[in-house]
């Protein structure tokens, strides 16, 4: 049984450098090398740990995680459910990375690299940001979750916005529904422009046609979700929306408090259907019915392309687009006779 990875490289005939190659998963290895190498572990039963890999490869074996809206965020706690997967399975450590603005010096690329990450996966940088460009140049591998960012050592990973939109309109229509509200996200932002030409397309498809006042604005969130309902409510009877798509569970959830406030039922007066299927979207009453988003696939995906990134230097702009599901609970029902 081998102790260390010198007995693995001396039976294999190779350099400990190389032993840590396969080991870390390097494609610089020949595959003839790399099988002996391998059989010779399995042979040995060889058990590297972290510490082992990181101080011979002079691999950190960390990666960091920046986001701005916060670690307990529904949606983001999945995505680390499905990071955390990925990152037992290839022997990596994670840390929280924050922006240190209140220093005037600060650069958040020497950040990354003051706490020794290998690879960065990212949420919430505008692109207009100093330190969005700063990291894009650094060539630090870098994944972005719903920002479409390419780059020579960047990448990104989304679900697939656009479909699941036009599913969701697909679905009304088969209850029979017209007057089909959108309250959309942040339309600057990418999957809120996504989700906004996912909507018009999904009209588009459905022989429905586009209107600006069916569309409300709103930022992702309950309250902003209520107020963005309560200005579809302003609207004569005759002309008030059937049907609401939302961009977010919580938008959705906001929506079905305002209809409630007015006087209306849900889904007996208004239909509502969210995005993101978080957990307590299955616990409101009526259950909402939504698009559920593979978080879970999500943050296992995000850690396997950076894990490519950092292991191969030809690896360039990975890019991975996340298939989505609509979910019927209790929220829609067919459209009442006009």
């Amino acid at each position: 049984m081998a102790t260390n990875i010198r007995d693995v490289a001396k039976a294999a005939g190779v350099s400990v450098a190389t032993v840590s190659k396969v080991l870390n998963g390097y494609t610089t290895v020949s595959q003839k090398t790399k099988e002996r190498v391998l059989r010779i572990v399995k042979e040995t039963r060889f058990q590297p740990n972290a510490a082992a890999r990181a101080l011979v490869g002079r691999r950190s074996m960390t990666l960091g995680i920046y986001l701005t809206t916060g670690l307990t965020h529904p949606f983001f706690a999945s995505i680390l459910s499905g990071m955390e997967l990925a990152l037992k399975a290839k022997g990596y450590d994670l840390i929280y990375l924050s922006q240190l603005t209140f220093n005037k010096d600060y650069s958040f690329v020497r950040h990354c690299q003051s706490r020794n990450v290998e690879g960065v996966v990212i949420f919430g940088f505008q692109e207009d940001d100093a330190y969005f460009k700063e990291l894009l140049e650094s060539g630090l591998p870098s994944i972005f979750i719903d920002m479409d960012i390419v780059g020579q050592r960047a990448g990104y990973i989304s679900s697939d916005n656009v479909d699941a939109m036009c599913h969701s309109i697909s679905y009304l229509r088969e209850l029979k529904h017209r007057r089909i509200a959108f309250i959309a996200g942040i339309v600057e932002s990418y999957v809120g422009r996504l989700r906004y030409d996912g909507y018009k397309k999904g009209l588009e498809i459905a022989g429905l046609p586009f209107r600006e006042d069916y569309v409300a604005h709103s930022i992702f969130t309950r309250e902003s979700g209520y107020s963005a309902m309560n200005s579809l409510l302003e609207l004569p009877p005759a002309e008030r929306p059937t049907a609401v798509v939302c961009c977010s569970d919580m938008c959705a959830i906001g929506a079905i408090d305002a209809i409630r406030d007015a006087g209306l039922s849900v889904p007996g007066d208004i239909s509502v259907i969210g995005f993101d299927d978080i957990e307590l979207a299955r616990n409101v009453t009526p259950a909402l019915t939504t698009i559920r988003q593979d978080m879970i696939a999500m943050g296992r995906k995000a850690v396997e392309l950076l894990d490519e990134l950092i292991v191969d230097e030809m690896f360039a702009s990975p890019t991975a687009i996340v298939p989505t599901e609509l979910i019927v609970r209790d929220t829609c029902a067919p459209a009442k006779e006009e």
